[in-house]
């Protein structure tokens, strides 16, 4: 994880670097471009200078006319200067216009001209002796000379120094800016590859700990309720492997007692009766494995169904006929609901978990069973309800679980049928909760979103 932030931070540091130099070799460029600009807009007035010096008969007058023109000083120099570079030496020599930092200057006596002026009663100065009277212990004559004008005004705006500089500190700051915003995520980087190794050796109660990261990320938040979701995922598997192997152990061990004693049958009708039996776990085992295969492809979302328009009265009739055939003793009524509901929706997934809550509630009422629905603000409401028993509020989370019966042992179903309720309501966006109901028994309410 070091080693991944290192490449990234000094990648992004890299890429600032390449950025300052590349800036400032443009502005270099243009620098150099807005140089021959300046020297091609001043070269008229610095060659009419020169050459009106040049004709006039009384060089010190003339010289004093010129300077008094400009509005910046005007001074003599020896094109052999020490300050003077050699490539501006040379262009001067050729007659041209050059701009030297913050002067102009023009050749006076260009030697690519043949014209030479020696005039030993005038003295030079360079650019350090701005201000130096003329005629003074230190003026010596020259035959190449030229005229500086200078220095001229300051354009507004940084010199190429300034801007490298101030490019340099905020590429400065973004590369600690940037170490500073990474730190916390490295830190929880490494959190996650820690935890992440102690959960694939198969510690899964390993989590980040907040307390320890500098800031709440989102990826700590996120990676913990994936562990979490992942330990539980395994655990609810384990435990429902070692319940489907106690539930598929009765079912068969029913199977071979019941034919281990179909040869030792006296009658064709006990005979007939251990057969049966063998046909009713047998039956028994079949409805447990179909439950456990819906109950697995609902997880991986393989019964998903296409939506249609679904009237909720209409189905309830339909599973109550259903049930009221296998339990005649109770008594199934549909309450109707104004104006009639219609929502647009899997019709197979409601079905299935309308249909599991009034079995489960036939087996475990008196007499009465009703089923009805109402308009919520989320969606719609179906609430079955009992006059049974009831459940208790310590048994009403248990219940959801796969295999779990309430009260005596001897139940019929497998176990199953809430647990798929849960799991089709989740699937649906939905819920599924268990009240007390008027009746005296339990109240199943779900709620379906529209």
């Amino acid at each position: 994880m070091t080693r991944l932030f290192l490449r990234f931070y000094f990648g992004v540091v890299a890429i600032l670097i390449s950025a300052w130099l590349i800036q400032g070799y443009v502005f270099r460029d243009r620098s150099e471009k807005n140089a021959r600009v300046v020297e091609q807009a001043l070269s008229g007035g610095a060659r009419l200078a020169r050459d009106e010096l040049l004709s006039a008969a009384d060089f010190d007058r003339a010289m004093a006319t010129v300077a008094d023109r400009f509005d910046y000083p005007v001074t003599l120099f020896p094109l052999d200067a020490d300050w003077l570079w050699p490539e501006a030496r040379e262009r001067l020599r050729q007659g041209e216009v050059v701009l030297l930092g913050t002067h102009i200057a023009v050749a006076l006596t260009p030697t690519d001209s043949g014209v030479s002026r020696p005039r030993d009663d005038l003295d030079t100065v360079g650019l350090t002796d701005y201000g130096k009277d003329r005629g003074g212990d230190n003026a010596a004559p020259h035959t190449a000379e030229g005229l500086l004008f200078g220095p001229l005004p300051e354009f507004a705006g940084p010199s190429q120094t300034e801007v490298n500089l101030g490019y340099g500190v905020v590429f400065l700051m973004a590369a600690i800016a940037i170490a500073v915003l990474l730190r916390p995520v490295v830190f929880q980087m490494r959190a996650v590859e820690r935890t992440a190794a102690a959960i694939a050796g198969g510690d899964l109660s390993a989590r980040i700990d907040r307390s320890q990261a500098p800031q709440d990320l989102a990826l700590v938040g996120a990676f913990n309720s994936m562990a979490d979701r992942t330990e539980a995922l395994l655990r609810s598997q384990r435990e429902l492997l070692q319940a489907v192997s106690h539930e598929l152990r009765t079912p068969l061990a029913r199977i071979r007692f019941a034919a281990d004693l179909v040869e030792t049958a006296k009658s064709e009708e006990e005979r007939q009766t251990r057969l049966d039996a063998i046909d009713s776990a047998t039956q028994k085992l079949d409805d447990l494995v179909g439950e456990l295969l819906t109950y697995v492809r609902l997880e991986s979302d393989q019964l998903k169904g296409q939506p249609e328009n679904v009237e909720l009265s209409a189905l309830f009739s339909e599973l109550i006929d259903i049930h009221a055939t296998l339990h005649p003793k109770i008594e199934f009524r549909s309450l109707p609901q104004h104006p009639p509901a219609e929502i647009f929706t899997d019709r197979k997934g409601l079905a299935r978990a309308v249909e599991n809550l009034l079995s489960n509630a036939a087996r475990h009422a008196k007499h009465l069973v009703q089923v009805r629905s109402r308009d919520d603000q989320d969606g719609i409401l179906i609430e079955v309800e009992d006059d049974g028993e009831g459940i208790s509020s310590e048994d009403r989370e248990k219940i959801f679980q796969p295999f779990v019966r309430l009260g005596d042992s001897g139940q019929t179903g497998s176990g199953l049928g809430l647990a798929l309720v849960q799991r089709i309501a989740k699937r649906q966006g939905g819920t599924i909760e268990v009240g007390s109901s008027p009746l005296g028994g339990a109240r199943f309410t779900l709620r379906w979103p529209k």
